[in-house]
């Protein structure tokens, strides 16, 4: 039981360790299921429109600074970032602390890494 609690806090001790900004997919799924994450896919809209993670809402990258006050947001909650394969989403996540937010971090590799975790996407 303890090997496998130390596998599963592994990801988050090197993030903390590392300063990273990201999450894998596993750490996404509990932080949308117990802490009620706000997700924000900042991919093109087709894209979007192909399928999200479910309750995500929608702001296109180069919208996304001017449309965060309208999202409504609670600064409290967690927000996950979510682009293609994660690194145009990592480049906003200190921007989005600045706007007041404590708890940003992006999905590491992005929607294609959920898609290989196997996870759930709507349409």
């Amino acid at each position: 039981m303890l090997v496998s609690g130390a596998i599963l806090l592994t990801p988050n001790l090197q993030g903390l360790i590392q300063g990273r900004a990201g999450v894998s997919p596993a750490i996404a799924t509990q932080l949308i299921n117990r802490s009620k994450a706000n997700i924000i896919d900042i991919r093109q809209n087709q894209d979007f429109q192909a399928g999200h993670i479910a309750r995500a809402r929608h702001v296109a990258a180069d919208n996304l600074l001017a449309n965060l006050a309208a999202l409504k947001l609670d600064k409290a909650s967690p927000v996950i970032l979510v682009c293609d394969n994660g690194s145009k989403s990592s480049s906003f996540v200190s921007q989005i602390q600045k706007e007041g937010f404590a708890d940003v971090v992006c999905l590491e590799g992005g929607i294609k890494a959920w898609n290989l975790a196997g996870l759930p996407l709507v349409k």
